[in-house]
């Protein structure tokens, strides 16, 4: 960061703590516009899942699926919960680290109590075909 004038005539603790601030506020505004960049979208259920697209700009990054059998089974703990915004929820922790498009399934046996209990790199990795 360049001087800045307006602080010419401040003690070291009032230029130190407007510094702080301005660090925090660019990376608030970073935060913001990595938020706005990245969509999480439902995909139309057409199979035994639900579904969500996260898509930057034009390009699809990645399609996350939940089987319906997580969706029911008690220990997942997802029965009264909205899959959709869980499957956003889940995706935006580990979107940043996805390379290139993938469709990852999450089954019973990867959920618990609304937490994923493996690594999203382990999640099963369907085959694309035309209609995913």
């Amino acid at each position: 960061m360049g001087f800045r004038f307006d602080m010419r005539n401040k003690t070291p603790q009032q230029q130190a703590i407007v510094r702080k601030n301005d660090e925090s506020e660019k990376l608030r505004k970073e935060q913001i516009k990595k938020e706005e960049e990245i969509k999480c979208t439902a995909v139309e259920k057409t199979r035994d899942y639900e579904g969500v697209n996260f898509i930057k700009g034009t390009k699809t990054l990645l399609q996350l699926r939940v089987s319906n059998t997580a969706l029911v089974n008690d220990p997942c703990g997802l029965k009264d919960s909205d899959a959709h915004k869980w499957l956003c929820k889940i995706g935006m922790t580990f979107i940043d680290q996805v390379k290139e498009y993938e469709v990852l399934t999450i089954t019973s046996y990867d959920v618990l109590n609304q937490e994923l209990t493996i690594d999203w790199k382990d999640l099963r990795r369907e085959t694309k075909t035309t209609e995913d």
